[in-house]
């Protein structure tokens, strides 16, 4: 397996039986994101998106203190000193690196190795599947330093009841991820110990099954939120797995008590 070093090894990339493996590696930085890691990231999820071979991504930050403490506030200090503006979400040259994560039609893992905090609690809300180490922390403390959360100010909202998010935005507050996992918030939590087992347990059960269904299901899933039912079970978007060569497969290896061979078409 070869790894990838993005912007001078702000984030690393691989790919390894279908699965793409994208990493935050800023351990001395609590993997915070100033604008070359987001940029490196955003070019990360457009390679493992285009990737015929990547059926699944799992995306974690680098140490064991932090999955990401969000975004550089060194950097914006920085910036600020000299007169210019920091990027500002939704807006400029570039695609938000958020909205880019909710349109790579394919499973993403969030593999939450230590705090989330801020715009790294938004990567992990970004994500399909969320798995926490046990005893790390979980919040949007953008409040804090008059910052925006503008993912989470919309996502959270919709995830988990609207007073409980709110409250989560209002306060600023952290949470441990066990009650984050309460909220509806984590999938799962493991041990230190266990952590990377129960990772890779998850992207097993994944692709075993139908890269062709599994881009069907999050395209068909992130456009039509929010939308009746009807309308809805009227978008058609995404591969149809109805007429696919995955389908055929898929059926006949069910006949013929195997596995199936998927060819991802």
């Amino acid at each position: 397996m070869s790894v990838i070093e993005l912007e001078d090894g702000r984030v690393l990339y691989s790919v390894q039986g279908n699965v793409a493996r994208i990493t935050i590696n800023r351990p001395e930085r609590r993997n915070a994101m100033d604008t070359r890691t987001t940029s490196a990231l955003v070019e990360a999820f457009v390679e493992a998106g285009a990737d015929p071979d990547v059926w699944c991504i799992v995306l974690t930050g680098a140490g064991d203190k932090a999955f990401c403490a969000g975004g550089d506030l060194k950097e914006m200090d920085e910036t600020a000193q000299s007169g210019r503006q920091i990027p500002v979400p939704m807006m400029g040259q570039l695609r938000n690196l958020f909205e880019v994560m909710l349109e790579t039609y394919k499973p993403v893992v969030a593999a939450i190795n230590g705090h989330a905090i801020a715009g790294g609690c938004e990567l992990a809300l970004s994500s399909d599947i969320r798995i926490a180490k046990a005893g790390s922390q979980f919040g949007l403390t953008e409040a804090r330093r008059g910052m925006g959360a503008n993912l989470g100010n919309v996502l959270l909202p919709r995830l988990i009841p609207r007073g409980l998010a709110f409250e989560l935005l209002y306060t600023a507050d952290t949470i441990p991820v066990e009650k984050a996992q309460e909220m509806g918030l984590i999938n799962h939590i493991y041990d230190e110990e266990d952590f990377e087992a129960g990772v890779e347990e998850m992207v097993q059960r994944i692709i075993r099954n139908s890269p062709v269904t599994q881009r069907r299901y999050k395209e068909m899933a992130t456009k039509s939120w929010g939308l009746p039912v009807n309308t809805a079970l009227r978008l058609n978007v995404g591969p149809n797995p109805y007429l696919s060569e995955d389908r055929v497969e898929g059926v006949r290896a069910f006949l013929e008590k195997r596995d199936p061979v998927w060819s991802n078409r």
